[in-house]
């Protein structure tokens, strides 16, 4: 199976793996769900808001770039 290269990054942190998928698409299912798995964390905690950037490469080649945000807000009854 071919190795990719996760990237999420924003203002707070920055995270790096590698991951194998059988193709492109998988490659990016998984690196988005990775963020938005982050971002659940981060929300639950008290953050109203999360956004990352969300890169995904094989090698040197860029498969994929993508903005991940998440956003929590009470609402009154």
């Amino acid at each position: 199976m071919p190795t990719y290269t996760v990237t999420i990054i924003n203002g707070h942190f920055s995270q790096t793996g590698e991951q194998e998928s059988r193709d492109n698409i998988e490659a990016w299912k998984g690196a988005i769900s990775s963020a938005i798995t982050i971002a659940a964390d981060q929300v639950s905690n008290g953050n109203p808001f999360f956004g990352a950037e969300v890169t995904v490469t094989q090698g040197k080649e860029q498969i994929g770039r993508y903005l991940v945000s998440v956003g929590a807000t009470p609402l009154k009854d």
